[in-house]
């Protein structure tokens, strides 16, 4: 399953971006907006694994499955909260893409890490890489969350799911890097949770910009403290409407 989803879902898509940029770049400058042909590969290597690292398809296909099924209460009635038993979940299926990742970082690291830098400027380097992973999982996880609680209301989880993989490709800049799109939608390409759970971490694993990082930080973070509000608000508000019985 692991193999079919890499192929399919990242190895593929990859392909096709690296013969299409490729022909773009040869008719245009070395560089767009920015970006390299070398910036824009390592870009879509990073944007497309970590899009699949950080997806809530399960989280919400599952937390549907409780509500319509009538089968929250074995969850609720345990120690840790249902919030705290997702986001574990969440993390260990998360564990899996970590390698196609590292993969990427590894040969990044080999053909493009300037040795010259030091080991101090690595470490660093490293810190901030695991922090903006860890931030961009939990943020999708409270996002993922913040969609599947809706299925207090809608019946179909499918069109929760739809929504969520639309806006992770359209907004998550899978698709396109956010810089590419034109003024008039640039702020909400920039601003919007996606980026910060895809295409903002993708960007600064390529270009390792200090700027960008605090972004990723202060944007991540704010997000997140949204979304917790908003899952606590809804939680109180949908538990009183669920239907032990059955969603």
């Amino acid at each position: 399953m692991f193999f079919t989803d890499f192929v399919m879902g990242t190895l593929s898509p990859f392909i096709i971006q690296y013969l299409l940029w490729s022909n773009i770049f040869s008719q245009q400058s070395e560089s767009i907006n920015g970006f390299t042909l070398n910036d824009m590969m390592y870009y879509y290597g990073f944007a497309l694994v970590i899009s699949r690292l950080n997806n809530g398809y399960d989280l919400i296909q599952t937390f549907s499955r409780h509500v319509q099924n009538g089968e929250l209460e074995v969850y609720i009635t345990k120690p840790y909260g249902y919030l705290s038993q997702r986001l574990f979940t969440f993390f260990g299926e998360s564990i899996l893409y970590l390698l196609p990742l590292f993969i990427v970082f590894l040969i990044k690291f080999i053909t493009d890490y300037p040795v010259e830098k030091g080991l101090s400027v690595f470490i660093i380097s490293v810190l901030m890489i695991i922090s903006v992973i860890v931030l961009s999982q939990l943020l999708c996880f409270f996002l993922s969350f913040s969609i599947a609680i809706m299925s207090f209301w809608v019946i179909e989880y499918n069109i929760l799911l739809s929504f969520i993989i639309l806006s992770s490709s359209l907004f998550g800049g899978v698709l396109l890097p956010p810089s590419f799109w034109p003024d008039w939608i640039l702020p909400l390409m920039k601003y919007n949770p996606f980026r910060f759970i895809i295409s903002a971490p993708a960007e600064f694993f390529v270009k390792m910009n200090y700027s960008l990082f605090k972004e990723i930080i202060i944007g991540g973070t704010c997000y997140l403290l949204f979304f917790y509000a908003f899952i606590h608000s809804m939680w109180k508000k949908g538990i009183k409407n669920y239907n032990g019985a059955g969603g």
